[in-house]
C-alpha cells in the first residue's frame, strides 16, 4: 500500500452519486488489498453515503457529501463529511442479527455490518454544521 496517498471525492447527496462512489472508492484502493477486502471496503462507503442521502435529508435540500479517502501505511481511512441531519452510529445500539431479521425491521443490517468490518469514529463539527464519519480499516496480513 503506498503510504501517505490521499484522494477527496465530493458527489451531490442523490442516489445517482453511488456508482461514482464506488468506482472511485475501487480505484483508489487499487490492488493495495485482496479483492474481497476491497469489496468489503467499497460496500461500507457505499452503505454510509446511501444513509446520509436517504436519512440525513428529509426535506431533500440539495447538498454536497465529500469522501476523504487516505492511505497511512497499512491503514485505510474514509472521513465522509457532510451537512445532513446529525447522527452517531456509534450511540445507537446495535441488534443483533437474529433480533433484526426476526423482527423484520427494514434497517439495521447495514450500519451493523459496517461496524463488524471497519473502525467508525463521529464527530460533529458545530462550527460548520457538518457531521464527519471516519472509517478505518487495518490491513492485518503483510
Amino acid at each position: 500500500m503506498e503510504p501517505n496517498e490521499e484522494q477527496v471525492l465530493e458527489v451531490p447527496n442523490h442516489l445517482d452519486s453511488l456508482s461514482l462512489v464506488r468506482q472511485t472508492v475501487r480505484s483508489f484502493l487499487g490492488n493495495d488489498l485482496p479483492s474481497d477486502i476491497t469489496g468489503k471496503l467499497v460496500f461500507c462507503v457505499d452503505e454510509v453515503v446511501t444513509n446520509i442521502i436517504e436519512h440525513g435529508f428529509p426535506n431533500q435540500t440539495q447538498s454536497l457529501i465529500q469522501i476523504k479517502m487516505k492511505k497511512i501505511s497499512k491503514q485505510v481511512e474514509f472521513i465522509i463529511t457532510d451537512s445532513g441531519i446529525p447522527f452517531d452510529p456509534n450511540k445507537k445500539k446495535s441488534d443483533t442479527w437474529k433480533h433484526l431479521y426476526e423482527a423484520g425491521l427494514d434497517g439495521g443490517f447495514g450500519i451493523r455490518s459496517v461496524k463488524k468490518i471497519m473502525t467508525i469514529e463521529y464527530k460533529r463539527l458545530v462550527a460548520e454544521s457538518l457531521n464527519e464519519l471516519r472509517l478505518s480499516y487495518v490491513r492485518n496480513e503483510p
